[in-house]
Formats: structure tokens, C-alpha cells, sequence
């Protein structure tokens, strides 16, 4: 049985007593010898662990804390628990893109972009009310960290490398391939999960998880957030309601795999050009969806961001407005970041959405999150050659 002890003089933390096996000889009482050696300390000839070395965030209280996400009385309370949590990635997440990214240049694989941030608030809750098994303990995508690239042939080497290749410090959970088996929304790329292993328990088995997709893989999944926007409806999400903006980006989707030469989802696998396209005009000419991401545009001092620092940046959009404000941080500056990020979170309405990210430069923060710009021309000229192949079928 376990009793707490108060505060260490050694080091003002909690101890708990700890049972210990008579076989287990102490060589020192000096608290920091037993401390670094043995992992718990000797007082007054009894033997205690120290309670960080317990899971600070164990598998239960986090879904407990994310039951009460969900629940408009006891949220209030769950924010701080889980933004807490959450913010505890940051680190995490720079470790490993630091990693990656020198293994991938000195391998000579090439990368368009890439762009590291920690989820939504609003992400999680509407995660964790979409899979109810889940729980906020079996989220292992708060921190996030995405490579894009120019080509399919350039994220196949990275695809290869990644079989053999793990960051320091992290471990391989494991992959799914979306590229191969596209989701039944349409999106496609490739997810791995990993591991970190440390001697500090804040940090010790959190998951990070790595996306890799193509330019147009990532014009589309942006285009998807976006309209998502428009419609008021998570696109992203494998519903299947028959709403016009979903089947749209279902059948971009195979269009975009088919140009990749990629797995096309079994509902297109018989679709010739003709096929494609007269469902592709009905979107473009009777729904005019098109239309509808073009009108879109948020305004901003560009240069400002690209003139900022490396480091992170908290963005706040409101979308009826078009109007994106931020504030960029030096990377030393994490905990600042985190806590207007948080305060910001806990403000916004339903128009509004907040972000936290970190990129290598910052003024990649338009390729790396187009949807916060409201900004689909990357996804909309991606459709220009297929809509011009279309024009033989017009009446």
C-alpha cells in the first residue's frame, strides 16, 4: 500500500512509500545518489518512489478528463486538465522533426515542406464524441508533425527509408497506409505513429504521429477543410450523408489517384474519362462548388509572417469576417505560446478557429495551412487540366 509523504526537503516533491525487497542493498542515503541511481530516496530508513515517476497522465484520468470535455458543466475544468496534456507534445514533437528532417536531408530525399502542430481543442472534443470507444486516452495524434512532397516517387523514398528508420529517443508503433486504402471520405496519405521513451515521466510514452502525403494529397485534404467551412459539416469525418460538398471530394479524390497513379476506391474502379467527367460538370456547372472556394479569400500581411522568426505561431481566424490575426514566438518562448493558445481557445465562437503550429520557415505558413487563409488555388489549379479535358463532353 502506498501512503503520501509531504514535500522532500531535498527537492520539494511528493513521495510516496514504497515496499521495497530486503535483497535490495542502499549504498547511500544521500537523497540525489539514490535519487539518480535507484529512482526513490531514502528517509528516516524508509524507502519512497516519487510520485512523477507514477503515470501523470495514466490511460484513465485522461478519458475521465475527456468524458468531461464533452459536457458542458464539468468543461470548464477538463480544458485546463487536457490543455495541459496537450501542451506537454510541444517539445516532443520538435525532437522528432529535428530528427527526421537531418536524417531525410543527409539520405538526399527531398521534401517540399513541413509543418508540426498540436491539436485543436475543438478536434479533440469532436474525436472523441465521433468514437466514443476511443476515449481522449487513445488520441495518439496530438502531436502532429506532416512532410509534404513535390511527387509520389519523392514520398515513396521517404516511404522506404521510414522501414528501417526511427528517430532517436522514439519507438515504431505503427502505419496505416491511406495512399494504398483511401479512406472512405477520399483522403489519402500515410500515417505512422511513434513513441517516446524518457527518463521524465511529463514525457515518457507520449505519441507523436507523422503524415506523409503529396502536394495534390494535400491541396485536396486542405480543400476539404475549407469547404468544411462553407457547408458547416466535418468532411473529414467517414459519414456517409450524401451531402453534395462529401461526394464531390470522393470523386476528386479518384480523380487525383488516378493521376498519381494510385489505388482508386472500389466505387470508381470501373469509371472511364467520359464517366469522370460527367459526374466532375454536374459539380462544376449545376452546384457551381467551384465557384463557391473561389469567392473565398482572407486577407493578410504576409510579409509580416515571413519576416517573424522560426519558432511557433498562434493563428485566430474568424471566418464570417475573413480576417486572421496571430502572433508569432521564438522557440524558446513554447510556454507563452501554449497559454494564449489556450486562453484563445476558450474564447473563440463558432466562426472562429484558433491554431498553434511551428514550421521550418514561416513564411511556408500559407502551403503548410491554406485552409486558415481560407485558400484553395493550389487545389483549384489542380483541377484546371482535368476541367479543360472535360470540355469535349459539353453540350
Amino acid at each position: 500500500m502506498r501512503e503520501t509523504l509531504k514535500l522532500c526537503s531535498n527537492c520539494s516533491s511528493k513521495f510516496t512509500k514504497f515496499s521495497l525487497p530486503q535483497s535490495h542493498d542502499i549504498e547511500s542515503q544521500n537523497h540525489e545518489v539514490c535519487f539518480r541511481t535507484y529512482n526513490f530516496i531514502c528517509v528516516d530508513g524508509r524507502f519512497f518512489v516519487p510520485l512523477q515517476f507514477d503515470m501523470i497522465y495514466s490511460r484513465k484520468s485522461l478519458d475521465k478528463a475527456g468524458t468531461a470535455l464533452l459536457d458542458p458543466f464539468t468543461r470548464a475544468e477538463a480544458v485546463e486538465k487536457v490543455s495541459n496534456w496537450r501542451s506537454t507534445h510541444l517539445p516532443v514533437l520538435r525532437e522528432f522533426v529535428e530528427e527526421l528532417a537531418k536524417y531525410l536531408a543527409v539520405s538526399n530525399i527531398h521534401y517540399a515542406f513541413y509543418s508540426q502542430r498540436i491539436k485543436r481543442m475543438t478536434s479533440i472534443i469532436d474525436k472523441i464524441r465521433n468514437n466514443p470507444t476511443m476515449g481522449l486516452g487513445g488520441l495518439q495524434d496530438i502531436g502532429g508533425v506532416r512532410f509534404v512532397f513535390d511527387s509520389m516517387s519523392d514520398l515513396q523514398m521517404c516511404q522506404e527509408a521510414l522501414t528501417t528508420f526511427s528517430p532517436k529517443g522514439f519507438s515504431f508503433v505503427r502505419t496505416t497506409d491511406y495512399i494504398k486504402n483511401p479512406k472512405q471520405s477520399g483522403y489519402r496519405s500515410i500515417h505512422y505513429i511513434y513513441k517516446y521513451h524518457s527518463d521524465d515521466a511529463t514525457y515518457d510514452g507520449l505519441k507523436i504521429e507523422l503524415q506523409i502525403r503529396t502536394r495534390l494529397e494535400h491541396s485536396w485534404a486542405m480543400a476539404v477543410e475549407t469547404a468544411s467551412l462553407i457547408s458547416r459539416t466535418s468532411l473529414k469525418a467517414n459519414i456517409e450523408d450524401g451531402s453534395v460538398w462529401r461526394e464531390f471530394f470522393k470523386l476528386v479524390s479518384a480523380i487525383f489517384a488516378q493521376k498519381e497513379n494510385c489505388t482508386v476506391p472500389c466505387t470508381f474502379k470501373d469509371y472511364d474519362h467520359k464517366k469522370y467527367c460527367d459526374e466532375y460538370l454536374v459539380y462544376h456547372d449545376t452546384h457551381k462548388l467551384l465557384d463557391q472556394l473561389r469567392a473565398l479569400r482572407v486577407t493578410v500581411n504576409s510579409n509580416v509572417i515571413s519576416d517573424a522568426k522560426d519558432g511557433y505561431i498562434v493563428l485566430s481566424i474568424n471566418f464570417r469576417e475573413k480576417t486572421v490575426q496571430y502572433r508569432t514566438f521564438l522557440s524558446e518562448e513554447e510556454e507563452k505560446a501554449t497559454n494564449l493558445f489556450s486562453q484563445i481557445e476558450q474564447n473563440i465562437e463558432s466562426e472562429e478557429a484558433a491554431l498553434l503550429v511551428s514550421i521550418a520557415k514561416m513564411q511556408e505558413i500559407r502551403n503548410a495551412y491554406p485552409s486558415y487563409f481560407l485558400d484553395t488555388s493550389e487545389f483549384l489549379q489542380a483541377l484546371i487540366e482535368f476541367n479543360d479535358s472535360c470540355s469535349i463532353y459539353r453540350n
